[in-house]
Formats: C-alpha cells, structure tokens, sequence
C-alpha cells in the first residue's frame, strides 16, 4: 500500500497518525505541490479531485480520509478500531460523518473568514463531543478511527488555541490523543523551530 499525503493538514494528519501508531505497512510518500505533482496526468488518473491523502492499494484508488481510515481499519483488523458489529459501525460512522460535516466545516471557516468566531462555530460542537466523552476514555469508548478523525482538528492550530473551560472532556480527550505515538509522530514543526 502507498499513501500520498502532506502530512501538515489534518485530513492528511489523521491517516498518517493512524498509520504510524499502528506501525502499518504502508509506505508513505509526501506530494510537492511548487511541482503540481497532484496535477500530473498520473495522480489525476488516481484521483480525479487532485487532493491528498489518496490510498493506492493495487487496482484500488482511495481517496476521501475516512474511507481511507475505515479501510486500513478493516484491512489491518488487529489494530481493532472499527468495530463489526451493526450498531458499533453505526456509531463511528455517525462520528466520522459528524467530524466532516460539522467540525471541518466550522474549523474551514474560522481559516477563511476572518471575523469568523470560534466560540460561537465551535462551543455547540464541542458541547456534543464533551458530552459524548462523558465517562469515556475515547468518543464510542474505546480507540476507534473516529478519534483519529477528530483528533486531527482539535490539533490545529484553532484546536489548540480554542478555549475548553465549557468542554473539560474534550481537553481531556484531545490531550490523551495528543499523546499517541502516531500523533506525536505526525507533529508538524515549522522551520526554525
């Protein structure tokens, strides 16, 4: 397996982190976008949207980050984080689904609108999550790829920056995440730094 990726955007963060945790198999390859490498005839053939991470897994072309997610998942059952049971799967996905609807889209916002306010897109958001880790150690309670997912946005720069007092599970939470092998493998430090 081959995973193209750039690493410092937490869609790319999440897999890398998944990988690297688990110590899979996969040989990760870092696009150049000076070189438009993502525009070439041969990445588009592999994924017509031009974006990162893409999965290639023989024929298999994968891109969009959770369905890269839950498939290393279910190719690599030991790391056991997708469960298999109807209502466990359900679960997840409402979390992965709740992280690509919700928690991208009001962290995309606060990056391209700049009187965008992180309290009032975020604090409703992170008082469902805090809820959810009520009692738990990780969101459906054990390690599963819907904290990967998430955990690559409380990571950001506006994560980390983003006031918790209203959400002590989710600090909680994102600090337990934060440690993770794979996590502070995938920590991005600036030049210079």
């Amino acid at each position: 397996m081959l995973l193209y990726s750039f690493f410092i955007t937490p869609n790319n963060r999440k897999v890398e982190a998944f990988i690297k945790h688990f110590d899979l198999d996969v040989e990760i390859h870092q696009v150049n976008f000076r070189e438009k490498e993502n525009q070439s005839n041969e990445f588009l053939a592999m994924n017509p949207m031009g974006k990162v991470p893409l999965l290639v897994d023989g024929d298999l072309h994968l891109w969009e980050s959770n369905a890269i997610l839950t498939y290393l998942a279910t190719m690599f059952p030991e790391t056991n984080t997708l469960p298999t049971d109807p209502q466990g799967r359900a679960d997840v996905d409402r979390w992965l689904h709740w992280q690509s609807c919700h928690l991208m889209a009001a962290m995309g916002k606060l990056k391209m609108e700049e009187n965008a306010d992180p309290e009032t897109l975020l604090k409703p958001l992170f008082k469902v999550l805090d809820i959810q880790l009520q009692d738990k150690e990780y969101v459906c309670g054990e390690l599963s790829v819907a904290d990967f997912a998430i955990a690559a946005y409380t990571l950001t720069k506006f994560g980390r920056q983003y006031d918790y007092s209203d959400a002590l599970n989710v600090a909680a939470w994102r600090d337990r995440m934060a440690q993770l092998k794979g996590f502070v493998a995938t920590h991005y430090k600036a030049p210079g730094n």
